[in-house]
């Protein structure tokens, strides 16, 4: 890996742990979108998900509420992890270029939907049946391509939870879910000792990041910066549609 590449994931890292620490959300979104513009797809996807899991239980450290989120949403925790086990070990099988298309198509929709309106009102009498579901179309995207947190907002934006306990609850299930994703890979030889050292310290520049992202959460009205990120991300998605056509 030349110096170029080298600065440049690190810089990559940096900015993915500052819309984490802004948002709570979008670190391996923006990690393997960006690392995916120097290396191939599943060479990114390997990459972040030690540091994933990492910055997450950072997030849960700072914010606590670990039972009582699961307490809650242990459907939506359930069903997630199943999906997550099945597809992180089916992962190695998809072909690179149907592996870009979908991170495209997944961070472009999120970021259309997003930009496009906030989801109806979720009523209590279909709570349960969403978790269940939300869970699973988070475990399906997290296991073959290592995104999963677009169904999860979905599902608590509909929700309408305060901002505190939106950050409480996606550090919690993205935790949960990147510690299952993590041993899937091992396990399928995507992650191992020649990549897991240097990806482990790409946590330092994302909890650089972050620790500024946490600053300007403070600072910054979260609306606006959020559709910044939103439109940056839908660039990016669109990328990698484009990307996977044509190469």
């Amino acid at each position: 890996m030349n110096e170029v590449i080298l600065i440049s994931i690190v810089a990559t890292y940096f900015i993915a742990g500052l819309i984490k620490g802004t948002l709570g959300i979008g670190f391996p979104t923006a990690a393997i979108a960006l690392t995916a513009i120097v290396l191939d797809a599943r060479t990114a996807i390997a990459t972040v998900v030690i540091p994933m899991c990492l910055i997450n239980a950072w997030q849960i450290f700072r914010t606590g509420h670990l039972f009582d989120v699961i307490v809650v949403h242990w459907r939506l925790v359930t069903s997630m992890v199943i999906f997550i086990a099945v597809f992180s070990v089916l992962s190695v099988e998809v072909p690179i270029r149907g592996l870009t298309l979908m991170l495209g198509v997944a961070i472009t929709i999120f970021a259309v939907f997003s930009l496009w309106k906030a989801p109806p009102v979720l009523p209590d009498q279909y709570n349960h049946s969403a978790q269940w579901a939300a869970g699973a179309v988070s475990g399906v995207m997290g296991g073959l391509a290592g995104i999963w947190a677009p169904p999860i907002i979905v599902y608590l934006t509909s929700r309408r939870v305060s901002t505190a306990q939106f950050i409480q609850i996606v550090g919690v299930l993205l935790f949960i879910g990147s510690t299952i994703l993590l041993a899937g890979y091992i396990r399928n030889g995507m992650i191992h000792a020649g990549n897991a050292l240097f990806s482990t310290t790409l946590l330092l520049p994302a909890i650089a990041g972050f620790t500024v992202g946490e600053w300007l959460r403070r600072k910054l009205a979260n609306d606006i910066f959020q559709k910044l990120v939103l439109l940056f991300f839908l660039i990016l998605g669109l990328n990698f549609i484009r990307r996977a056509i044509f190469m």
